[in-house]
């Protein structure tokens, strides 16, 4: 009996292993068919526009007049573009006749300027113009950004080192100190100016009534 069990119960397994393995060979004709149309194509990356020359770029007629700094870091970039004499003022972000100001930098005294799909950097001191792409100026954001956290990094430094020197030795100190601002007492008074506030001795009023600067 219990032989009879063991066999109907590995017949009835192996017929739920083989009714569990689908068949897909019978589908193959539907999936032929492409019921739910074709697979959408693979993004395609646009390559990046290269530069144009400086003698093409919008940027060739706009001078770089002034970089004003704020007292919280603001900075407001003042152009001129030669080709209609208009002058104006941006900040970063702002665009005025479809020229925005991208980036500036108060230490380099340079701007980036776009229009449309260019850009370009402008120099205070030369006035050239350089057209850049878009990887270009992150490139160049990002070493002015290694290169600002480095010098911060140095002052910081360097004011630590100054607080932790040592407050600098007196140039006089006892006796010739006292003597030093009796001195300079006598000159005040000669020359008619506030005296210190240290007492005269007998010796520097007789002086000074010998000089005939305080009367008997």
């Amino acid at each position: 009996m219990k032989r009879s069990l063991l066999i109907l119960c590995l017949i009835f397994t192996g017929t739920l292993s083989s009714a569990s393995i689908p068949e897909f060979s019978r589908y193959r004709i539907i999936l032929d068919r492409k019921p739910f149309g074709d697979p959408p194509p693979a993004p395609v990356t646009p390559r990046p526009t290269p530069p144009v020359s400086p003698q093409q770029s919008f940027a060739r007629t706009i001078r770089l007049t002034a970089l004003l700094e704020s007292d919280d870091g603001e900075l407001r970039v003042g152009l001129v573009n030669s080709q209609n004499n208009d002058s104006f003022f941006l900040r970063v972000g702002e665009t005025h006749d479809g020229i925005e100001l991208v980036s500036a930098s108060y230490e380099e005294e340079e701007a980036v300027l776009r229009r449309g799909s260019e850009m370009a950097v402008i120099s205070f001191n030369t006035g050239d113009v350089e057209p850049i792409t878009q990887q270009q100026h992150a490139e160049r954001a990002q070493a002015r950004q290694s290169s600002y956290e480095e010098r911060r990094q140095a002052r910081r430094a360097a004011a630590e080192a100054r607080r932790r020197e040592p407050p600098p030795e007196p140039l006089l100190t006892g006796e010739e100190l006292q003597q030093h601002l009796q001195d300079y007492q006598m000159e005040v008074i000669r020359q008619g100016l506030p005296p210190l506030p240290i007492p005269l001795t007998p010796e520097m009023d007789d002086q000074l009534v010998r000089e005939g600067v305080l009367p008997p």
